[in-house]
């Protein structure tokens, strides 16, 4: 394939240490007593989190407040992400940033084919 046609290298394809621990990490963070369990994916650096996704989550804790948000991203799976999400912690709202294993949460899904041909 001509450089022209190739696709670039995702980072978030790659694994690391943090990729390899996903699949404990979801189970430990579903085991805290959950009213309800929210999902976000955020793919942008975590500078980019700003005061309308932080209000979002504030909202969502706001009418859920037993509720648990885990947020898929490799940028807020960082300190920066922490710096970020601690004021909610810090008010005892159930919030963790988990980088993703992509090749376990596609597995068994047509996502699995996809990714395994790029």
């Amino acid at each position: 394939m001509s450089q022209k046609g190739k696709l670039p290298e995702l980072q978030i394809l790659n694994s690391n240490n943090l990729t390899e621990q996903f699949h404990g990490r979801v189970l430990e963070s579903l085991n805290h007593g959950c009213s309800v369990q929210f999902y976000m994916i955020w793919f942008s650096p975590a500078t980019k989190f700003g005061k309308r996704e932080f209000m979002a989550m504030d909202s969502l804790f706001k009418f859920n407040p037993k509720g648990c948000l885990m947020i898929l991203s490799k940028s807020m799976d960082s300190g920066s992400g922490y710096r970020i999400l601690k004021p909610l912690l810090d008010r005892g709202f159930k919030v963790i940033a988990l980088t993703p294993d992509l090749s376990f949460v596609v597995k068994n899904t047509p996502g699995e084919t996809w990714l395994q041909e790029l």
